[in-house]
C-alpha cells in the first residue's frame, strides 16, 4: 500500500485557499462518464480490499505466532519454567528461526536434547530459556547435537564375534 510515512505536514493556506477557488469555477460535468473523468484519481490512497493474498499473508502471521505459542510452552513443561509467549524478544528469536527455514520440530528437538543435558546441572540448568537455545550462533549446533544423539551411530558398537560353528559358506 502506497503511504506518506512522513510524522509532519505544513500546510500553505493561502495555496489551499487558491486551489478550493480555482476548483469551485470549475464547470460540473453533466454525464456519469466526464464526471468520473473529472473527479480526482484516489489510487493508492485507500487501504487495499481484502482478497485472498492479503488473507493468507494475516493467516501466516497467526500460524507463525501459534508455533511460538507451541514452542515456548513446550519448552515450558520440559523445563519448569514460566516463559511468556508475548513476550517481543523471545517471539522475534523463535520467528527468526522460522525465518531460517527450521521447524517447530527443530525447536523441540533442541528443548529435548538440552533438557536432557542440562536439567540435571545445577550450573547449567538456568541456560535453559528462549535467548539460549534460539539463539542465531548455536540454535544449529544444538540442532546438530540432537540428530547426532538419536542417530544409530552414535551408540556404541557391538563386539566383533567370529561364529566358527557355522563354517566356511
Amino acid at each position: 500500500m502506497k503511504m506518506d510515512k512522513t510524522k509532519g505536514y505544513r500546510i500553505d493556506y493561502t495555496k489551499l485557499q487558491l486551489e478550493t477557488e480555482q476548483h469551485a469555477t470549475l464547470p460540473t460535468a453533466k454525464s456519469a462518464q466526464e464526471e468520473v473523468q473529472i473527479a480526482p484519481s484516489t489510487e493508492g490512497k485507500m487501504p487495499l480490499a481484502i482478497t485472498k493474498e492479503n488473507k493468507s499473508i494475516k493467516k501466516e502471521l497467526v500460524e507463525n505466532d501459534l508455533d511460538v505459542v507451541s514452542v515456548i510452552n513446550y519448552l515450558n513443561d520440559k523445563a519448569c519454567k514460566q516463559f511468556k509467549a508475548s513476550s517481543k524478544v523471545t517471539a522475534r528469536l523463535e520467528k527468526g528461526r522460522f525465518s531460517d527455514g527450521y521447524t517447530v520440530a527443530d525447536c523441540k528437538k533442541v528443548i529435548d536434547t538440552k533438557a536432557k543435558n542440562w536439567l540435571g546441572d545445577r550450573h547449567w540448568q538456568k541456560y535453559l530459556r528462549p535467548s539460549t537455545l534460539f539463539n542465531a550462533m548455536s540454535f544449529e549446533n544444538y540442532l546438530e547435537e540432537s540428530r547426532v544423539n538419536e542417530s544409530p551411530e552414535s551408540r556404541p558398537p557391538k563386539p566383533f564375534e567370529l561364529d566358527f560353528s557355522k563354517g566356511e559358506t
